[in-house]
C-alpha cells in the first residue's frame, strides 16, 4: 500500500494519464485513508445537455472514476462491474465554475468492493449519488506509473 505521503501525487499521475479524465479536466482534490475528492470545471460547450445543465453521462464518469480511484486507495485495483446514480438535482452550465465529487469504500471483499459517491455542485448543492461494485484485477503496488 502506498504511504499517505505518496498517494496525491500518484493519484495526480493517475489522472494525467487517463485520456478520458483529462478531457474532463478531472482533478485530485484529496486523498484520505477514508475519502477521494476530485474536481472538475465546468465548460458549457462541452458538458451541457440540450436543457443547459450538466449531461448526466459528465456526473456519471465523475463518480465512477472517484469511486474506482477510492477502490484503489484501498489498496486494490478496480473495474466497475455495475454502476447505479441517482440524480438529485441538475447541475445548470450558466454560473458554475466546478464540480466535486467525494467517494468511499463500503466493503472490500477478496475479489469485489462496494463504493459509494456523492457528486456536489459548487454551491455544495448534492447533484447524484452513486454505488458501484467493482472487481479486484490487482493491487494497488503493482501498477507503476
Amino acid at each position: 500500500m502506498l504511504t499517505e505521503k505518496d498517494k496525491n501525487a500518484y493519484f495526480a499521475q493517475a489522472v494525467r494519464q487517463m485520456s478520458f479524465a483529462q478531457r474532463l479536466g478531472m482533478e485530485v482534490k484529496e486523498i484520505k485513508q477514508d475519502k477521494v475528492v476530485l474536481e472538475m470545471p465546468v465548460i458549457a460547450e462541452h458538458h451541457a445537455n440540450l436543457l443547459g445543465v450538466v449531461h448526466g453521462g459528465v456526473l456519471m464518469s465523475l463518480a465512477d472514476t472517484a469511486m474506482g480511484f477510492a477502490c484503489a486507495n484501498a489498496g486494490s485495483l478496480p473495474t466497475t462491474i455495475d454502476m447505479n446514480i441517482n440524480f438529485i438535482k441538475s447541475i445548470s452550465i450558466k454560473g458554475s465554475r466546478f464540480i466535486r465529487v467525494i467517494a468511499n469504500v463500503l466493503h472490500h471483499g477478496q475479489s469485489t468492493l462496494v463504493a459509494e459517491a456523492e457528486v456536489y455542485s459548487d454551491n455544495g448543492e448534492l447533484a447524484a449519488k452513486a454505488r458501484g461494485t467493482f472487481f479486484i484485477v490487482g493491487k494497488t503496488e503493482s501498477l507503476v506509473l
